[in-house]
């Protein structure tokens, strides 16, 4: 992968997730969270039907194993940091290993911006007896 076609993917990405945070506002219409997801659909097709598909699709596997698996994935990307040779050997490229930490980097700005979201009070919810 070319610096420049693994930079554009890297922007990309980022600004597809931080488009997608848009859909969790108070208050958004489903007319709107529809378009916010169409547009992050755009974005998941070009990359993952392109030419660099297979690089896409593992920076999406590692934002997804960032969010759902964090505590294997630090290990693991400790690991990765730790034995860049053994990992080489299995296959894991440099443009791979950066991907795991922009993954880790997103999650990281996507905890605090959730953590940052004002309190919605719930309504009570109604039981019967």
């Amino acid at each position: 992968m070319h610096a420049e076609h693994e930079e554009a993917m890297r922007s990309d990405f980022h600004d597809c997730i931080a488009l997608s945070w848009k859909a969790w506002r108070p208050g958004i219409t489903s007319t709107e969270s529809d378009g916010i997801y169409r547009a992050v659909d755009d974005y998941d097709t070009r990359w993952s039907q392109g030419p660099y598909g297979r690089e896409w699709d593992f920076l999406c596997a590692s934002y997804k194993d960032w969010r759902d698996l964090p505590h294997d994935m630090d290990k693991f990307a400790q690991d990765v940091r730790a034995n860049p040779d053994k990992y080489t050997e299995f296959g894991v490229t440099e443009v791979q290993r950066r991907s795991i930490d922009q993954a880790e980097n997103i999650v990281r700005e996507e905890r605090s911006l959730l953590r940052a979201q004002p309190y919605t009070k719930q309504l009570p919810i109604r039981r019967e007896r």
